[in-house]
């Protein structure tokens, strides 16, 4: 049999925190959204903010809305609003 398991949550951020981007999604936000992804990007957005590259930062954090994620940076945490365009488009 495929003997899964294992292999999954070693290894990734050098232990004690889940994920070294500090960001957190937003309690009771279950709307579908690729998690991992997000996680992905956020660390992304992290690194570039880290390296005062803000050009990158706000194009990742414009990734991260046209996949109907919004990021909350006073507070630090995440929410899937589910489909993009909240609140009209100005840009």
């Amino acid at each position: 049999g495929a003997a899964n398991g294992g292999g999954f949550g070693g290894g990734f951020g050098g232990g004690g925190s889940r994920s070294s981007h500090g960001y957190t999604r937003q309690p009771g936000d279950n709307a579908p959204c690729d998690v991992a992804k997000v996680d992905d990007l956020l660390q992304q957005r992290n690194d570039a903010k880290r390296g005062r590259d803000f050009d990158t930062a706000d194009r990742i954090r414009d990734q991260l809305r046209a996949m109907g994620v919004e990021v909350m940076d006073r507070d630090r945490v995440w929410r899937a609003s589910g489909g993009g365009m909240m609140g009209g488009g100005g840009g």
